[in-house]
């Protein structure tokens, strides 16, 4: 259950500090293109909040990913995380890990939607 520690570790930081919470008024951390572009889908490093709404297609890269998720793992101020391997999955989802500082152990996997930019913690 190590992701789900994590995510209420990070929805705790992110209550405390409303400086994290995207400016659209939802969620945490930062957003992949910007104020508004996650709308209120999904939860996690680029997520706007609970529900439906998508956006159109991205084309996100491995690199914009990359650099989303270094802002956001740098916004939770854990100093004991920082972001892992990013990579291609399939043609629809990036992974990136977020892993330990020490031993670069697992704490969890996202996919992400290339097309909508939509983040979940793999399964």
């Amino acid at each position: 259950m190590r992701g789900g520690t994590l995510l209420i570790a990070l929805s705790a930081m992110a209550m405390a500090n409303p400086a994290n919470a995207q400016p659209n008024g939802g969620g945490y951390g930062p957003g992949w293109m910007g104020p508004g572009t996650m709308g209120h889908g999904g939860f996690g490093p680029a997520a706007g909040g609970w529900g439906p709404r998508q956006q159109a297609n991205r084309n996100l890269t491995i690199g914009q990913v990359k650099d989303t998720m270094r802002r956001w793992v740098a916004a939770t101020g854990n100093q004991h995380i920082k972001l892992g391997a990013v990579a291609e999955k399939d043609a629809d989802t990036i992974t990136a890990d977020v892993v330990t500082t020490d031993k670069d152990a697992l704490v969890q996997r996202y996919d992400v939607n290339r097309h909508t930019g939509f983040t979940q913690p793999e399964d």
